[in-house]
This record gives C-alpha cells, structure tokens and sequence, in this order.
C-alpha cells in the first residue's frame, strides 16, 4: 500500500495519457500530422507531502524500498479526497453501473467497445458521461463522448486509447471510483530527514512518477 499512501497525502499530481501524435512543418509551412499506435500508459507524476513525521510513515516507506522501481502496486483514486477524479457522472445508479458488461470481443487494436446489459430506462439517459472511467480486465480507459441508453440492447462506446491485448467478455471490472491502476515506480525518489524533537520530518528529493504497468 506504500504507493496508495503517497497517492492519497499528495500536494499535487499531474495526469498524462495523451496519444503518441507527430507534427511536420514543410518549408511550404504545410503542417502533416501522424498518430503513433501505442498501448498510450498512464503516467501519473505525484508530488508528496514533504512534512510526512518519520516515525508514523517509515513502515511506508521500507515498502516503497520493497517495491522500487522494479514491482508493480495497484493504486485507485477511491478514498474520500480523491474519489472525485474518476467518480463516475452518468445517470445509472450504481448498481446498474456495475452490471454493464463487455457483450462481445473487440477487434484488435479497436477504440469501440459494445457494452450490454443495459438497464430498463429511458432513451435520453446517459449510461457513461464524456471523460467517465471504465475498467476491463486490468486497464483503465476513458469514455471520450457522451453515451445515451438507446432503445436497443447494447450501446457502443468510444475509449481514449486501443483496447489492449483480448479481453473476455462479461461483467466490465470496474466503472467510476472503482476502478485501479497498476503502476511501477518509473521515478522513486530519495527523501532527506529533518530532525525534530523525537523524529524527523520526510523531506522528498523530486516527485513520484508512476507508470501504469502493462503487460
């Protein structure tokens, strides 16, 4: 849990999960522009908090020292402070949410996925948001445009980056809030002591940077 707990006192993160996108410029200034194909990692860069009083974090940190930069760990965004970057902002309930299923195998490399079990609810209701989280299998995808219920029995849903590897079909992993990522310390930094009365303050070289683990 040593990488959850870094996660949740953080003074701030940066997000990158941009697509691999090439710009030419001709002399003409005609501008070409290519997209890599790539699995596009999560890369989350994490500031910690620097005033961490060593005696209560230093089982924290011997598990950072365990894992490295070579083990990987889950981490969510699920706790009380956090919850509110991956919560999901469509209209099912919960319940419904977390009954949605992968109804068939995706072609390899699709960005689309047909998403069934669907609740009995109007038309116009929203099953996943623009931006909303889903999980299948261990990865993490986004919802890039608005999906509404339909009067059919599945709807298609557009992610941000390629499905990865063949996924089963059945019940989605997670959506929302529950959804985790597994990451390796790309970047796992140093730390200084300040000494004070009885232990020392956590003082961190640089930020954590964590890469979603793919494999």
């Amino acid at each position: 849990m040593s990488f959850q707990s870094i996660v949740n006192i953080q003074q701030n993160m940066t997000v990158n999960n941009r697509r691999v996108v090439g710009q030419q410029t001709s002399r003409s200034g005609q501008l070409t522009i290519a997209q890599y194909l790539t699995t596009v990692p999560w890369v989350f860069t994490i500031t910690p908090h620097s005033y961490l009083y060593y005696p209560q974090v230093r089982d924290v940190i011997q598990s950072i020292d365990n894992s490295d930069r070579q083990l990987p760990q889950n981490i969510t965004f699920a706790g009380s402070t956090l919850s509110w970057f991956t919560t999901y902002a469509g209209e099912l309930t919960t319940g419904q949410a977390a009954a949605l299923t992968l109804s068939s195998v995706p072609a390899a490399n699709a960005t689309t996925i047909t998403v069934g079990n669907l609740p009995s609810v109007a038309s116009t209701v929203v099953v996943f948001a623009a931006g909303d989280f889903l999980q299948i299998g261990v990865y993490v995808y986004k919802v890039t445009t608005a999906v509404l219920r339909g009067s059919v029995s599945t709807v298609s849903v557009t992610l941000h980056r390629p499905i990865i590897g063949t996924p089963s079909t059945g019940t989605l992993t997670a959506v929302g809030s529950a959804v985790y990522f597994p990451v390796v310390a790309e970047v796992c930094p140093t730390y200084t002591l300040n000494p004070m009365t009885s232990g020392a303050f956590v003082q961190w070289d640089q930020p954590f940077v964590f890469r979603e683990y793919i494999v």
